[in-house]
């Protein structure tokens, strides 16, 4: 029956001898994978990912079976010697061994039975195991990239000379969402014209912490600017609609990136008589709102 283990470690070397030291196995007994990698960090800022690996390996159940199997056929030749030795030739004797044999058959295929059983309620709680141990390295995963992607955005902000710095954030359905703080004066340096400061500062840190690997996304703001922005364009998209629906004629939003433009059709489809569509090429790619018959 095969059995499984996972195991974490800085390195996936010693995530493996860990797993073999539980074991008691070599590698040449086992089946290795690699779960997860591990990571020598990013810039010297955050520290290393540890590697998760899962080794399997082989477990012999069936040594019962096989004492089982030495006992029948110790006690069939006993009953031979016997047969040769004292004359044992009288039909009751010999329907006592063989009563006797059939009794250590009936008991071997029911040992099978519960043994083959065994290895199916074993195997299930394997398996249940190994996704457990698997979703909460996944989980605790995601809690360390919380800490290193907040560590890592106040160290850059730092390392930009920005002064009262300060983060906070959560991890709420796989969205790590970080804000952050500086002083009012250093706003506009720390956005950036559009917010392409901003949108640097996300991609570094996104880079750093391999992110999408676990499919974790990151969303950075800095003195509520996204905040902001998003507010402006929902009321910008509000006021659009009803203009079409009252004018019964399209509209052109301004050029907007891609989560604008999701944030305006998003918004424009809960008004009436109204549709959207983006035209146009990256970065001049636009919101269109058309009046539609009810």
């Amino acid at each position: 029956m095969k059995k499984s283990i996972i195991k974490s470690a800085k390195t996936k070397d010693a995530a493996i001898e860990l797993a073999l030291d539980e074991i008691g196995k070599s590698k040449d007994e086992v089946e290795i994978e690699i779960l997860e990698e591990e990571s020598s960090g990013f810039l010297g800022l955050i520290g290393n990912k540890d590697a998760v690996v899962r080794v399997s390996y082989e477990e012999d159940i069936k040594e019962a079976l096989s004492n089982l199997e030495r006992e029948i056929e110790s006690t069939k030749s006993f009953g031979t010697e016997n047969t040769e030795t004292e004359d044992f030739e009288t039909n009751n004797d010999k329907e006592v061994i063989e009563e006797t044999v059939e009794i250590k058959e009936d008991e071997k295929e029911t040992l099978e039975t519960d043994i083959e059983e065994k290895d199916q309620e074993i195997e299930v709680i394997e398996d249940k195991k190994e996704v457990v141990d698997y979703g909460r390295a996944k989980q605790q995963s995601d809690i360390d990239k919380f800490y290193e992607s907040k560590e890592l955005l106040e160290n850059i902000l730092k390392a930009m000379h920005f002064e009262n710095v300060s983060v906070i954030g959560n991890l709420e359905d796989n969205i790590i969402k970080l804000e952050a703080k500086v002083d009012e004066k250093d706003t506009g340096i720390s956005i950036g014209k559009g917010g392409v400061t901003l949108d640097a500062i996300e991609l570094i840190v996104r880079k750093a912490v391999d992110s999408r690997r676990n499919n974790v996304r990151l969303n950075i703001d800095i003195n509520n600017y996204k905040k902001r922005r998003d507010e402006k364009i929902i009321d910008l998209a509000a006021d659009t609609a009803r203009k079409v629906a009252k004018s019964k004629k399209s509209w052109n939003l301004r050029y907007m990136n891609s989560y604008e433009r999701r944030l305006a059709h998003e918004e424009i489809s809960k008004h009436k008589n109204v549709s959207s569509h983006s035209e146009g090429v990256e970065p001049r790619r636009y919101v269109v709102v058309d009046y539609i018959e009810e």
